[in-house]
């Protein structure tokens, strides 16, 4: 299938989804920076802020993500991805102009069902126009763009809080993502658009047996447990460290921004292109190195994790944060690439989706929820450090979902077709 597509154009359309890459978790991570200034102003508790950043998001991103990932592995992909930036886009806009509680999480609800599309369908687009020895590369480069959006929506939100507030600090990243969907649709190639018509795949697997297949196999069973117990970790670091180091630390927005968006661009930046790289030369014909390579980083990275939590000097706490999230990131790539190993094509962009909603109900559901509202009961005896023990507490998910790494790797079965 890569033969359709030239390389040149393989390239343009794998830097076109590197921007929309970064823009989600661009528009997804200011919402974090700005959430006490929302707490204040909307008159919300640390639960209700876990509820916008993690439930209300999570919850519809999973709803939203199966029939566009359904449609993706059958039709216009470019098309699929352009119209969910465009949404998610208009729905970070309107994010600034929410007045109360329950107009925030209609906004967040826009936002996370355009954000919901754009991934499986555009993983299942690179999977199909790259060859299979770039594969973990060119998803480890989107990882890493995922991240960059991360650290950039921290570090932009930061500069902007120094001249605008909150809601114009929305409008002004939502609106430009606009153009960044008509782009997709007029640039990024799709191998199976012809002559005025898409052209849908012969082979096309029904959900049940897509699901069947998810639940039979034993590896993707423990990549499940995998994903359910580190994104718990890696989204409360993620959804609350702006608050941490505001609240603990007593950082100011703009020091937030550029240290926290600073550490997480190193950890998760770097992290995720030395995965796919290993990944790719170590790991393509050998799923048990994935799944050892992934389990020990995430192993590694508990004391990380608990030191960032616990430590009362900043810089301390920043050092930890960059060695926890470059040890956490270590695994995403590799086991992405062992789950794609054991399934079918036109099976994949499912599989994203699934992936997709582990994480994001696992993550941004349960993980960031799950934060605040430890935080909250820890309150009443540590009172503004309350995120410090809550966040420790979480950090031993880090182990289980190690010790899962490797029994997926050990139980892979990848297929023949790919060969």
């Amino acid at each position: 299938m890569t033969g359709i597509v030239s390389p040149a154009r393989r390239n343009l359309t794998l830097g076109l989804l590197i921007v929309v890459a970064i823009l989600s978790y661009v528009d997804r991570q200011v919402f974090t920076l700005f959430q006490d200034d929302i707490k204040a102003e909307l008159g919300l508790s640390d639960g209700q802020l876990g509820l916008l950043t993690g439930m209300s998001f999570a919850l519809f991103y999973t709803i939203a993500s199966f029939p566009i990932a359904r449609y993706a592995d059958r039709g216009d992909r470019r098309l699929t991805i352009a119209v969910c930036v465009i949404v998610w886009s208009a729905a970070t806009a309107l994010c600034g102009m929410a007045q109360n509680f329950w107009q925030m999480v209609l906004a967040r609800i826009g936002l996370a069902a355009g954000e919901a599309g754009a991934g499986p369908a555009g993983n299942s687009l690179l999977t199909e126009i790259f060859p299979l020895e770039r594969r973990t590369t060119v998803i480890s480069v989107m990882l890493a763009a995922n991240a960059v959006g991360i650290s950039g929506g921290l570090a932009l939100g930061g500069w902007l809080s120094q001249y605008f507030g909150w809601r114009a600090v929305f409008l002004i990243l939502g609106l430009p993502g606009i153009l960044i969907g008509l782009a997709v649709w007029a640039f990024c190639a799709e191998p199976r658009r012809g002559v005025g018509a898409v052209t849908i795949p012969p082979q096309q697997i029904p959900m049940r047996e897509v699901l069947r297949t998810m639940a039979g196999n034993p590896s993707l069973r423990w990549v499940a447990l995998l994903l359910t117990m580190v994104p718990l970790t890696g989204f409360a670091f993620i959804l609350w460290g702006a608050s941490f180091f505001q609240r603990v630390h007593g950082m100011g927005k703009a020091e937030t921004g550029f240290w926290l968006g600073g550490a997480m661009a190193a950890g998760l930046v770097i992290g995720n292109l030395i995965a796919g790289w290993v990944s790719d030369r170590y790991g393509k014909a050998n799923p048990r190195f994935n799944g050892w390579f992934a389990g020990l980083g995430l192993i590694a990275s508990f004391p990380f994790g608990v030191g960032f939590a616990l430590s009362a000097n900043p810089y301390v706490a920043l050092a930890c944060f960059v060695v926890v999230k470059f040890m956490m990131t270590l695994h995403l790539g590799p086991i992405i690439s062992l789950c794609y190993a054991q399934v079918p094509v036109a099976m994949r962009a499912m599989m994203s989706a699934t992936i997709g909603m582990v994480i994001g109900l696992s993550g941004m559901g349960i993980g960031g929820t799950v934060a605040g509202y430890v935080s909250q009961a820890f309150a009443a005896d540590y009172g503004d450090r309350s995120l410090q023990p809550a966040l420790a507490l979480i950090s031993l998910c880090l182990l289980v979902g190690g010790f899962a790494a490797i029994m997926a790797g050990r139980t892979a079965k990848p297929l023949a077709e790919d060969a």
